[in-house]
């Protein structure tokens, strides 16, 4: 096995993404079978870190790319480079091979990490399919086949029905192993909280939390925002908080002030209703407190 089922709990208690031991265990027991992982879920949950984390724990080197909108196989496969900057006019009318990061990573023998794979079209992807159905990727510009290790892993990360994301054709979806990286429990970014900003104080980390559960619940149920708070921006606020404190300034304008920065953050700024429903939110909340 590539992971050895007594070095899971080392490599979760290692890890700085707290909250995530099931989204740990289960990628580790599919690394094992052999699958490449795909990360999924709400933005700032920890889906690169854990990705990373992972990788840096296997005894392999890996490569990583972040995928986006202009990404063509060119950049996963490769193909023909030319030579038309080159101040000799000769080599200017030249070609010379350029392989992609896939390609660099089976020649190489290193492992992947493809982050925000839904930023990129499917048709960048599409000559992988038999890399990661059979093991076999084949490169028309140097007319060779490679075959892939059979320790090799690929992990991807991707935020499905993010705004500016694209569709996963259902062929390139259905050759990863989905796993869903949900936003962690109250209780794992109230510990957050107190390690990072120790200071803030028992009402406004509640008010705080309050805010964070409130914005998913209106993301995720009513579609009213693009998407909740993550954990980064609940430890930005507690931080920012605790600072303003210090400083002198009382709990419910430091609530107030930290919620509209971040309010604008998971907002739409384009559109001012979602940015009114999270200002009013973070006003109800400063009120309490």
């Amino acid at each position: 096995m590539l992971i050895e089922e007594n070095a899971y709990l080392r490599i979760i208690e290692s890890s700085k993404i707290k909250g995530q031991e099931d989204t740990y265990l289960k990628a580790m027991r599919y690394i094992n079978l052999g699958y490449p992982i795909l990360f999924f879920g709400p933005p700032g949950c920890g889906k690169t870190s854990i990705a990373r984390h992972i990788l840096n724990s296997l005894d392999r080197e890996y490569l990583a790319i972040e995928a986006h909108e202009s990404m063509t196989e060119y950049q996963i496969i490769g193909g023909f480079h030319p030579l038309s900057m080159s101040a000799s006019k000769d080599l200017a009318e030249e070609f010379m091979y350029k392989d992609g990061v896939v390609a660099r990573a089976i020649m190489h023998n290193k492992n992947l990490l493809i982050d925000e794979l839904t930023r990129a079209p499917s048709s960048a992807f599409s000559s992988i399919f038999l890399l990661l159905s059979h093991g076999i990727l084949t490169l028309e510009h140097r007319e060779v086949i490679l075959k892939k290790p059979d320790d090799w892993v690929l992990i991807a990360t991707a935020n499905f029905g993010d705004v500016g994301s694209f569709k996963l054709s259902s062929a390139l979806k259905r050759r990863f192993i989905p796993i869903y990286v949900p936003y962690p429990k109250r209780y794992v970014e109230e510990a957050l909280i107190r390690n990072n900003a120790p200071a803030t104080g028992e009402k406004v980390t509640s008010a705080i939390l309050d805010f964070a559960e409130e914005t998913r619940r209106m993301w995720k149920e009513e579609g009213a925002l693009p998407q909740g708070l993550s954990t980064d921006g609940v430890i930005k606020m507690a931080r920012y908080c605790e600072l303003l404190m210090k400083e002198g300034i009382d709990d419910r304008t430091a609530f107030a002030d930290a919620a509209f920065h971040q309010g604008i953050v998971i907002a739409d700024e384009t559109d001012q209703v979602s940015i009114q429903l999270v200002n009013e939110l973070a006003l109800r909340l400063a009120a309490d407190l």
